[in-house]
Parts: C-alpha cells; structure tokens; sequence
C-alpha cells in the first residue's frame, strides 16, 4: 500500500466516525497537555476569546462540502488547530492529513487534496511531480527551526540553557562531536555543567520541508563541514528534503552516527527526544512547547545567542527575500543584523489552484483561508509561531480573490475586518519581508514551472530590513515589545569566538526555560487553545504509532542517494 494510499484511507468515512466516537478521550489529553506545560487549569469561560468572538465576516457555507489538505508538519500544529475552529464558528468541514512538505506538494500536484502545505516550493527541486494546472502560494504562518533537546546536567537537573552556533550545529549534525561535554561545547557553555553524556541525534527519515530548511542553514553557514559530510554520506552537495543519511557503511571513520534515530515526521521526532536523556532534534518550535522542552540558544549575525519566540522570528523575517510568486529566499534571514534574530526562521504555504476549483469547495477554501491570515493568527505566538505582518495578509486576501468560487476579500485589511494581532495594533509590528519588485502583488505560477529562489549560497548582499533602525550593541533587559524581555543572551558586540564571558541572560517571550513561567496571558489563552482543538496537536504527538519511529539504516530502500 502506498503512503498516499493509506493517507487516504486513514481519512474514510468510517475511520472518521470512529475518531469522532473518541473525541471524549482526545479532549482529556489535550486537558492534560494544557495543565502539565503551561501549569494551569484556567476559566471554559475563555474559550469565546479564541475562537468566538468578533469573527468578522459572517459564516457563508455552513456545512459546505468536504475539503482535504495535507503535507508539513512544520506548520501541522497551527493548521490543525485552524481546522477545528472553522468546523466550530462555520460549520467548514475541513481535512488536514499531517505528512511533509514534500508528499504535500506531490499529492497537490497529482490532484489528490485540495491545498498542499509546504515550507519549500516546486523551484527547490524536492517534489516528484509538478501541477498542470496554475497555482500559487499562500503565506499561512511564520515559523522557526528549533534545536529541540533532553539533556539531564551533572547535577540532576534539567539543562535549559544552551548555546549553540552553526559550526557547533554542523558538527552535532554530522556526527563529529558525540558527547555533550565536548570541549567545544563546554567553550561556550561554562556554567551548564554539561555530562558525558552520548548525543543522540533524531533525523527526519522523510523528506521533509524540516530537512531542507535545516540543511539549507547548515550549507549557508558552514559550507565545507556540511557539504563533506553530504557527499561521503552519497548525496549531493547542498540543500535536501532528504537527510544525508548513508545507505551503506563505508564512509569515514570520523563521522561517528553511532545511536542515531530516524523518525517519521516532526511529532514522532519530538516524541523521540523527550522520551531520550542526551537526544536533539530540529523541529518547529511548536512541538518544543507541546512537549515543555527547551530550544538551544543560537549564535546569530550580531553575535548573541538568541531562541525562537514571536518576537524573535519576526525581526529575523525582515530579512527574508519573497520572489514575486511569494516563494522564500532566506539569505537575508541569516545574515540579519539585528541583535535580537533568531536566524532559522522561515514561513509556511498553502498551494491552492488559481481558478480551477470546484466552486464549492473554492468558497470554503477561501473562507479558510481569511480565517487563518486574521483571527487565526491570534494563537500563532503561544502555539509556538509568530503572525504573518500585514503585507503577507495582503496577499492572501489577493490569493482568495483568484480561487474560483471563494466570496471576494476585503481591498485591504485593517483592524475592523482583520484581527491579526500585527494589523488591529494589539502587537508591534517589527516589520514586513521585502517582496519581488518591491511592490505587494504577487503573480500567478505557471503549471511545470516556478521561479528559482535566487539561487546561490554566498554570504553578504542582505536585504535592506524594512526601514527598522537597527538596534546597537547588547539588549537590555525588558527590550521587547510592551517592556517584556526577548530571549536573546546579549553579547558586547558582534564576536565569532567561542568563548562567552559575562553574558547577560534577558530571559523569553512565552519561555520554554524551566525557571521562567508563562505570563497570565499564555496561561489561559493556551488552555482554551487546547480545548477548542479538541485534542488535536495532543493526538498529533501520541496518535501515530511509535512503530513509525524506525532506528537507522532501515531508510536505505526508500531514498537512494540522489
């Protein structure tokens, strides 16, 4: 049986009515996850404020038919919760089948769903097929890669502070450092008083948008560590959906991958290091907080150590480059000067036609659509995202206007008909992304093709960022928007040592650290979140069967070097 195969019939009548039979169990552990990560049990009252109130445009197609998505699991956990909110406020009943970026875009292409969800487009090269008919991507959230680890210190305790830059990362990832008390890490991390402890690295085994975002960081900061280990692995050199993962032994001796773990899509991977003393990941930081792990601190342009959080991944996006079709160029995004960047941040698409749909289901897309780039963006922040910024909304209200069948979208957003939190003014807005022609409109893709992100992997020529002065030096404490701290350990000035004395902790918007718990805000808008998803990012991370979860080399059969 195929994977589209059984992803199809994962989703028959009959297995839905069965899941829907179980929802009593679902909303007790998404119960539980709410109580154990955030440590509160808050007021049903709430609910009405994440998914209820003030909604907008009217419900249009209260029990329309039946739409199917599928594909990242990067953006899995905000999408699935968007779902269940339209099923709840509309009557929309919609299908998101959590796979990657890639069998997203593949069974997009094959006319198998109905919108595809992917980090990466069909430029990039990683899809197997391309659509014949046109097409176009639509921003749906803004995301970051986090180093997701387990680690126990010397002391017994839980390390929730670490550092980490790219050739530290690269070594990690290629299996030249394989103990958490190497030297190289302890230079950077002096006071975590770091174990002998084996790394276990988690691989996605799949392709997957994961995969190339990762590996596209790895091949833009350190070249010549990533592209060795790439091509002795027997694969190209460059960015891959597919992890360099050998399908025979005889590569070199120094590239120890002895313990590693090859996992199937962002929740088992996660699944995979919270259960493991010593383990690490990349995942979206929305599984890190599902799970109350922590992110490693990473080095950025301005020299600090910064981790993923709204904030963070936002005024690291103002380095993003957005080709005229809305694909994502990311150099800018590295190499972004501000102090507070977390630099592997990237944005997540829905594919959807462009005046081919079944009407029908056109007007439901389009519905789906507006919900998430306005109220659905609320939750992005506690769920582990940042909002998309105005200009992105504006795009989307043009994609929707170009899906056959879906109620035209207002001219412009503002805050009278759009409630990102970016656009009503409940959040600063650290700035927007360039767009291709530095204009906002964007064009349609034509079938087979695409255009190619700008290519290259050379460092410097970054984007102007947005007309957003620049701050200097270290952050001080409590430099975010509203006086709350960023996450980002300041350093004094711009260094490339490994060596870090006195830094300065400033702490995080919703931290995953241990010793600094979410604001009353987090607590309750979290809760709610999890009742009104009735359980679905909890099901998302238990529901798969850990026999999905294979330990390497089983994955030789099923991608052969490239």
């Amino acid at each position: 049986m195929s994977t589209g195969d059984s992803a199809d019939r994962s989703h028959s009548p009959s297995t839905r009515g069965k899941r829907r039979a179980r929802a009593p169990r679902a909303v007790r552990v998404a119960l539980a996850v709410a109580a154990v990560g955030l440590g509160v049990v808050g007021p049903l009252s709430t609910l009405a404020a994440v998914g209820t109130s003030s909604l907008g445009p009217e419900p249009a197609l209260a029990g329309g038919p039946l739409v199917n998505g599928g594909g990242s699991s990067y953006a899995a956990v905000a999408i699935n919760q968007w779902t269940a909110q339209v099923q709840s406020i509309y009557g929309d009943t919609i299908n998101y089948n959590t796979t990657s970026s890639v069998l997203g875009l593949n069974q997009f292409a094959q006319n198998q769903i109905d919108f595809g969800a992917s980090e990466i487009g069909y430029s990039t090269g990683q899809a197997s097929a391309t659509p014949n008919e046109p097409y176009q991507y639509l921003p749906d959230v803004a995301g970051a890669t986090c180093l997701m680890y387990n680690l126990t210190g010397i002391t017994g305790k839980p390390v929730t502070q670490l550092l980490l830059n790219s050739s530290l990362m690269a070594d990690i990832f290629s299996g030249q450092i394989k103990y958490w008390d190497d030297p190289a890490i302890k230079a950077l991390n002096s006071s975590a008083l770091l174990p002998h402890t084996p790394i276990s690295v988690v691989w996605r085994s799949d392709a997957s948008g994961d995969n190339y975002l990762f590996t596209q960081y790895l091949t833009f900061e350190q070249p010549s560590i990533w592209n060795a280990f790439s091509t002795a692995m027997g694969y190209p050199a460059g960015a891959d959906a597919i992890w360099p993962y050998p399908t025979q032994g005889n590569y070199p001796k120094k590239y120890n991958l002895t313990g590693w773990i090859g996992a199937q899509g962002s929740d088992i991977a996660s699944n995979d290091v919270a259960a493991a003393n010593g383990a690490i990941t990349y995942v979206e930081t929305a599984y890190a907080k599902l799970h109350d792990k922590p992110c490693a601190y990473i080095h950025n342009q301005s020299g600090n150590y910064v981790i993923p959080t709204e904030l963070n991944d936002a005024v690291a996006l103002e380095g993003a480059q957005l080709l005229p079709d809305l694909e994502q160029k990311l150099d800018g995004v590295y190499t972004n000067p501000l102090p507070d960047t977390y630099p592997i941040s990237a944005y997540s698409y829905l594919v959807t036609q462009e005046g081919t749909e079944n009407p029908q289901k056109g007007a439901v897309l389009g519905q789906f659509i507006q919900f998430i780039a306005c109220k659905g963006q609320q939750a992005a922040g506690q769920l582990g995202y940042s909002p998309l910024p105005p200009n992105l909304v504006q795009d989307d209200f043009n994609g929707i206007d170009r899906i056959n069948g879906a109620a035209k979208a207002p001219a412009k957003p503002t805050a009278s008909n759009c409630q990102n939190p970016y656009v009503d003014g409940q959040t600063p807005l650290p700035g927007e992304p360039q767009q291709g022609g530095g204009g906002t409109t964007t064009t349609t893709t034509t079938p087979g093709g695409g255009t190619t992100p700008g290519g290259g992997k050379q460092k410097g020529g970054g984007t102007t960022l947005g007309g957003r002065k620049q701050k200097g030096g270290g952050l001080s404490s409590g430099g975010g928007p509203n006086g709350q701290p960023t996450g980002v350990i300041s350093t004094p000035g711009k260094t490339k040592s490994t060596s870090v004395p006195g830094l300065k902790l400033l702490g995080a918007i919703n931290s995953l650290e241990s010793d600094s718990g979410p604001g009353a805000g987090t607590l309750w808008l979290g809760l709610a979140s999890a009742i009104v998803v009735l359980g679905a990012p909890a099901l998302l991370l238990a529901g798969r069967r850990r026999g999905t979860r294979r330990l390497i080399p089983a994955r030789a059969q099923e991608h052969p070097p490239r």
